[in-house]
């Protein structure tokens, strides 16, 4: 492997020591190889007859008969752009610690090329980040970014960490975890839970957003006193126990606002508990379970048309009319996606994926009905199929709904019922993974109530693509889809109708998933 600052401070005396090299990017398919190197802020610019020098040097350096481009870019010391590499690297690398991380407790100043940076956490994230030696990893890739030496201060501070912590849930996508049914009695601490949780023994790696259910035992409560802050002096509790199912067992820990302790301690011994939370090595070195969700659980007791439910299922879709027939998306629709075929990773290449959208006659799966429901289906990086379809809804439609989505009560009086349009639905998405845009807040429950009151067994895999959204380097005010989509230079034309909405999720989400979409975002 060739030095190119090594050996350009040979050939030229150290005239270009100042240079640091930023990236090296081979374009396979265009045969271009663009090397980008990074100047301090303090040289005003790099002359034309130094580029060309180098660019000779370099192009004679480099054994490859592609074109080989150079590029030059000032190293600002920004404070704003400084913050944002800060909250990138731990949205990269420890995915955790994302809601504990915001502008307003990171600052940076800077002397000539020397940058300090004070990151204010709360202690119990601190030891979290001296668990993984962040520090050192956050210094090395600030360091390759800047042209600066960087010191790294870690700032106890009570007053970063709420009291109350709601994280978006991530369904593990590219290997489809063995799930099992609990039923969920009642919600204890933080938002709802999606009742299927994986097998413990499964989870031997740390991973983010899991979803486990076991009993409770030896069950420990630790008061500790805040040092410093506005609350110094104050109490809190941390409750550690062990999580055991058929398949094994983990330790949990708990970190419970002063407002959770009372749910806490009420909380026995060999009680069933369904859990979301982020499994991470602990002090101890041991795979350790760091909760956020708990629930009350019962065991899933199989009724006898549950015990027989494949055959059952079988007979249904067998026995059931089709209404809904999907049409055929020929490739030239699609082909102003993209100016050119791009490579997306294995997530696109190798699934099938279903990108859903419904319309309901309001926000309350309890009460509200589904009058719509859009979707595409994407195979091995095409959008191929499309399935649409209104449902009678056994209410009226109210007004402001009606003017919101364009959907009239006149144009589903005779529309199929949505127990019909439900069956066609799941037999189309049999063996896909889901999809769709803030499905798991929304439209999953609308489902999820039909598919359960006809006994369909509707556990494929989700990813929400709002999810994947926000943890992508989009650079953009909101995350709402219509936002997102022109971010990424996409179009949504038709918005709050099913089928449109559902086709310009499916764009997102393969936006996302290109191999080279980091590059993409860039140019956005």
């Amino acid at each position: 492997m060739i030095d190119l600052i090594e050996s350009l401070n040979k050939q030229f005396n150290n005239k270009y020591n100042f240079l640091k090299l930023l990236s090296v990017v081979y374009e396979k398919k265009q045969k271009i190889c663009t090397i980008t190197f990074l100047y301090p802020y303090q040289i005003e610019e790099i002359s034309e007859q130094d580029k060309t020098e180098i660019d000779k040097y370099i192009n004679g350096l480099i054994p490859l008969s592609n074109i080989i481009k150079i590029k030059f870019k000032k190293s600002f010391l920004d404070e704003k752009l400084i913050v944002e590499d800060v909250i990138n690297f731990f949205i990269e690398n420890k995915k955790g610690l994302i809601p504990y991380i915001s502008p307003e407790n990171i600052s940076s100043s800077y002397n000539e090329q020397d940058v300090e940076i004070n990151i204010t956490f709360n202690q119990d994230v601190l030891a979290l980040i001296d668990e993984f030696e962040l520090r050192t990893q956050l210094k090395e890739k600030l360091s390759e970014l800047y042209i600066a030496n960087f010191t790294i201060n870690l700032i106890e501070n009570e007053d970063t960490l709420p009291e109350k912590i709601e994280a978006e849930d991530i369904i593990p996508t590219l290997t489809k975890a063995r799930r099992y049914n609990v039923n969920i009695e009642k919600k204890l601490v933080g938002g709802d839970i999606i009742p299927k949780p994986e097998y413990i023994k499964d989870n031997t790696k740390p991973k983010a957003s899991v979803i486990l259910s076991g009993l409770i035992s030896n069950k420990n409560q630790k008061k500790y006193v805040i040092k410093k802050g506005k609350r110094a002096g104050e109490e809190k509790s941390l409750y550690s126990f062990s999580l055991r199912d058929e398949s094994g067992s983990v330790e949990c820990v708990y970190f419970c606002p002063k407002s959770h302790e009372k749910t806490m301690n009420a909380i026995e011994n060999d009680t069933l508990i369904i859990c979301v939370g982020d499994l991470k090595l602990g002090i101890n070195g041991k795979l350790t379970y760091y909760l956020r969700k708990i629930s009350l659980a019962s065991p899933y007791i199989e009724n006898i048309s549950q015990a027989n439910d494949n055959i059952g299922v079988e007979n249904m879709i067998r026995n059931h009319k089709q209404i809904i027939f999907p049409d055929l998306l020929p490739r030239s629709s699609q082909s102003f996606l993209f100016e050119q075929k791009i490579d997306y990773n294995d997530f696109i290449s190798n699934n099938n994926i279903v990108v859903f959208d419904i319309e309901t006659t309001g926000l309350d799966p309890d009460t509200c009905e589904i009058t719509e429901i859009g979707a595409v289906k994407i195979e091995k990086g095409e959008i191929t199929e499309r399935f649409s379809s209104f449902a009678r809804p056994k209410n009226p439609i109210p007004i402001e709904v009606q003017e919101l989505t364009n959907i009239t009560n006149e144009m589903v009086k005779d529309a199929p019922k949505i127990e019909d349009v439900i069956l066609d639905f799941y037999d189309w998405t049999r063996g896909c993974i889901i999809s769709g845009y803030n499905i798991i807040n929304f439209d999953l429950k609308f489902i999820k109530k039909v598919t359960d009151r006809l006994g369909l067994p509707f556990d494929n895999t989700v990813v929400d693509t709002y999810i994947v959204a926000k943890q992508s380097k989009i650079h953009t005010s909101n995350y709402k889809l219509g936002t997102v989509v022109k971010a990424l230079g996409l179009t949504l034309t038709g918005a709050h109708r099913a089928f449109n909405d559902a086709y310009a999720t499916a764009q997102v989400l393969m936006a996302l998933n290109c191999k080279n979409s980091e590059d993409n975002l860039n140019k956005k």
